[in-house]
Formats: structure tokens, C-alpha cells, sequence
């Protein structure tokens, strides 16, 4: 699969990806990862931008294992049936 380049603006710095994946799901992705930083970095009061983008990191893998249990315990519940 080809892949091409997209340019998404990430806590006001801007990032060139070379993906095959689709645009409008890299772009989302990117506004989500903007969101996060910024609304961590008000709610931290951290500046720092490595800090910054450690903590969202930690917060976006809090958010998929929490997503990843509930999928792993409904799939438990459907293959019970």
C-alpha cells in the first residue's frame, strides 16, 4: 500500500506523517492527541512538552486498557452464550 504524506498540527507544531492510512482517520487522530495536551496541560499546569506528551500518552494507554477489559469481558459474556 502506498503511502503519503499528511500534515497534521499537534500542540501548535506542526508534523509531516508519512502514512497509508486513511487521511481523515490521521486527522482525527492528531486533533485527538491535540485535544489531550492541550486540556492536560491546562489541567497539570505543565509546560514542559516532553512532560506534556508523556502524561497524554499515559492518559491514551489508561483509556485503551480500560477500552481493552470491557471488550475482553463482553466477548467472555457473548462466547458464554
Amino acid at each position: 500500500m502506498d503511502k503519503t504524506a499528511i500534515s497534521v498540527q499537534i500542540y501548535n507544531e506542526t508534523y509531516v506523517l508519512r502514512t497509508s492510512a486513511p487521511q481523515t482517520q490521521v486527522l482525527k487522530i492528531a486533533q485527538n492527541v491535540d485535544e489531550r495536551m492541550k486540556r492536560l496541560a491546562a489541567d497539570k499546569k505543565v509546560q514542559n512538552r516532553e512532560k506534556l506528551a508523556v502524561w497524554t500518552a499515559l492518559d491514551l494507554a489508561a483509556e485503551l486498557t480500560e477500552l481493552q477489559e470491557r471488550y475482553d469481558k463482553l466477548l467472555a459474556a457473548v462466547r458464554e452464550r
